[in-house]
């Protein structure tokens, strides 16, 4: 995708110029095969952010409201992202995420599924377990710490991936899902710095 490498690069410029960077990390990402990268959502931001500074493309799944008229809609596939009707089980999303997966795509997450403000105690979703264990593929948790005002610090860190081969070939359950889905925001909590 032409203008994701484009709009990548843009992005990049600007948070050189706006903010100090702090990244680390981002050799935790598996050069191939699918992945899924599962991020804290405090800021509008946060999407650009995790996606700026990783080699690979990132697929989001994104609010259906983003592709509400043609030119968001144009925008957002341009970026990679796919809708999701967030009211109901979207069957068609999450065999798109299952789907890239298996050919070796990165798909991009927010496990607390909105933007969840400092100190707030939000229930991450398990949707991220599904996705991992369907698509047969790691997670790397990232946490991502910044108020994002001018030339303040943005730090962004990348751990290692996280591998679910004792959960193959088990019956998929609802606890399962909120373990791994745990485990992997308790990572992201560890990491996250103070701003």
């Amino acid at each position: 995708m032409r203008f994701y490498h484009f709009a990548r690069k843009l992005v990049r410029i600007y948070y050189r110029i706006m903010f100090r960077m702090d990244i680390q990390g981002e050799e935790h990402i598996p050069e191939e095969g699918g992945v899924v990268l599962c991020c804290n959502h405090m800021s509008n931001f946060d999407p650009t952010t995790m996606a700026a500074f990783v080699k690979r493309e990132v697929r989001y799944i994104a609010k259906k409201e983003l592709f509400s008229n043609r030119l968001s809609a144009a925008l957002m596939y341009g970026l990679g992202a796919f809708p999701v009707d967030r009211e109901t089980t979207d069957m068609k999303a999450l065999k798109t995420a299952i789907k890239l997966l298996k050919n070796g795509e990165v798909l991009g997450i927010f496990a607390e599924g909105t933007r969840v403000k400092e100190g707030d105690a939000q229930a991450a979703k398990a949707g991220v377990a599904l996705f991992a264990l369907k698509g047969n593929a790691p997670i790397v948790p990232i946490a991502i710490s910044s108020r994002y005002r001018f030339r303040s610090m943005v730090h962004i860190r990348y751990g290692e991936p996280i591998y679910l081969d004792e959960y193959q070939g088990k019956k998929v359950t609802t606890e399962m899902m909120e373990e791994i889905t745990e485990r992997v925001m308790q990572k992201v909590r560890e990491m996250k710095v103070e701003v």
